[in-house]
């Protein structure tokens, strides 16, 4: 009886890539820096309206735990989104313009840092013809002020898209923003793959069709309510412990 041959897998034409915690991250010392500056920010209208200052930091938590979960949902809100739930929920006006400016200045202020390897593994792949895009949740700063974040580190023009989620009607684990991000790339979900560090990055690639790799060079750096969204992961789904590795990953799947 004749051998069956092997299934032959498409080669990858596009990579899309997670933000926070695969190309970018922060030291957990600057991370509890950021994260006391923004409970700062979202507190200060609420004690300007009345608010004692330890009860204004319990509703700033409150918020952060209904965007979370708003988030893992399917559908980031927005700042201003956020600033309207905090409103009705306290009855102090909170004026989303004014914080969203200040939260992208804690984004831009912050000490970011970029993986060590992307940078120039993405050159490879680019170089070898591979198309890079972006499907990142943005939930603490605005996507314009990530933009600028990207563009101060040198990282926005190697992407030839990016879908961050609060500027569409859906985030991961969706398939949207993948299927959006390919839409504009022009290549076949089954040509693609996408690298996260989390649980959303891969459940959402497998519904969009695209091949996951878990990102796993930053775990140790990221913080606890993230690091929860990483157990559970199917251990069949590769893992990139450096940026380096990925371009021979992926040449070997063509």
């Amino acid at each position: 009886m004749p051998s069956v041959p092997p299934e032959r897998v498409t080669p990858v034409r596009a990579l899309t890539s997670d933000l926070w915690f695969t190309v970018i991250y922060l030291r957990p010392k600057d991370q509890r820096t950021i994260e006391r500056s923004r409970l700062k920010v979202w507190s200060d209208p609420l004690v300007a309206g009345g608010r004692s200052r330890s009860g204004a930091l319990r509703d700033a938590s409150r918020l952060e735990s209904w965007a979370a979960r708003a988030e893992g949902m399917g559908r980031t809100p927005t700042i201003a989104a956020q600033a309207s739930w905090l409103s009705r929920s306290t009855r102090i006006r909170v004026r989303a313009a004014e914080i969203e400016r200040a939260l992208d200045h804690l984004a831009y202020s912050a000490d970011t840092r970029v993986a060590p390897g992307a940078v120039a593994a993405l050159e490879q792949l680019r170089s070898g013809g591979i198309r890079l895009g972006v499907v990142s949740n943005v939930l603490h700063e605005t996507p314009d002020g990530l933009r600028r974040v990207l563009r101060r580190l040198g990282l926005l023009s190697l992407f030839e898209t990016l879908v961050l989620s609060s500027e569409h009607p859906w985030s991961k684990p969706r398939p949207e923003p993948f299927h959006r991000a390919l839409d504009s790339l022009g290549v076949p979900p089954e040509s693609a793959a996408h690298i996260g560090d989390l649980e959303y990055d891969v459940t959402g690639a497998q519904r969009a069709g695209v091949r996951p790799y878990l990102y796993t060079g930053l775990h140790r750096f990221e913080p606890e309510r993230l690091g929860r969204l990483v157990t559970g992961i199917d251990p069949a789904v590769p893992r990139v412990t450096r940026w380096r590795a990925l371009p021979c990953q992926l040449r070997r799947l063509a």
